[in-house]
């Protein structure tokens, strides 16, 4: 374990998180697709009046 810790450590005193692995990338992926949709979908709805945003 101390090895693991040393691996991640620099000269100068900083430590830094391990890299991502392809699951957690492909996750995050996945988690900016779905929330780019949906802000366009709200946009969508926005934009054709289907949600009022000013009432006047």
């Amino acid at each position: 374990m101390a090895d693991d810790d040393d691996r991640l450590a620099r000269p100068d005193g900083h430590r830094y998180d391990a890299p991502e692995s392809q699951d957690e990338t492909r996750s995050k992926s996945w988690d900016y697709l779905v929330l780019g949709l949906l802000v366009v979908v709200i946009m969508l709805l926005v934009a054709t009046g289907k949600v009022p945003v000013f009432n006047f």
